[in-house]
């Protein structure tokens, strides 16, 4: 009886440790999910500043040269193509993990110069020009509210990357490869910021 009772004890514990193993592994899995949701809608909010970018770019309320510069930067982003975060946590219809596609600039590159054109073009003396007209005033405020939810949008992404990388870097995780073969994520490190501060002139990056 003794015996039975051990041996039942002991199937019970074996029980809960693989059960608790197997819950770690699909949260892992869950984090994953949760960074390329995220990611995917960072893509979207790209795209939406970029296109704001772009049609302010075209409005003809800019002065020619600063017109031009804000068009290419924006129009440098809608074209660009490959992943946004170089970790091949991506997988495409084929089932192949994506990766950059190796151009002379990264994604992250290119976006953080399209911040830097629309701090550039779209300074305090812009902003005034722009305010004093009725379409000037709609494509500022959409570009502003792009900016803004893109913001937003790469915290969230990055902060679903913090998670994952805390899961996959505990012991278990590690020595038992509950993460199977899946890479680890990394985060969207780009300068973000679209506005000077007005007193100093100085940028902030958002982090």
């Amino acid at each position: 009886m003794g015996t039975a009772v051990i041996v039942l004890a002991a199937a019970l514990v074996v029980l809960a440790v693989a059960w608790s193993l197997y819950a770690k592994a699909l949260r892992v899995d869950r984090l994953h999910r949760q960074v390329l949701g995220s990611r995917a809608t960072l893509e979207a909010q790209l795209v939406h500043r970029a296109q704001a970018a772009a049609d302010l770019a075209a409005s003809g309320l800019l002065d020619p040269a600063s017109a031009l510069l804000l068009s290419r930067a924006a129009h440098d982003a809608l074209d660009a193509d490959g992943q946004l975060v170089d970790d091949g946590l991506d997988v495409d219809a084929s089932g192949r993990r994506g990766a950059d596609s190796g151009g002379p600039r990264s994604r992250a590159r290119i976006e953080s110069d399209l911040s830097r054109v629309i701090r550039t073009v779209v300074g305090l003396q812009a902003r005034a020009a722009l305010g004093a007209e009725p379409l000037g005033r709609e494509l500022l405020a959409r570009l502003d509210k792009a900016a803004y939810r893109l913001v937003l949008a790469r915290r969230f992404h990055n902060t679903h990357v913090a998670e994952a990388q805390r899961q996959r870097r505990t012991l278990d995780v590690r020595v038992l490869h509950l993460a199977g073969h899946a890479p680890l994520p990394q985060t969207f490190d780009i300068d973000d910021a679209t506005t000077a501060e007005p007193d100093t002139g100085s940028t902030e990056t958002t982090s």
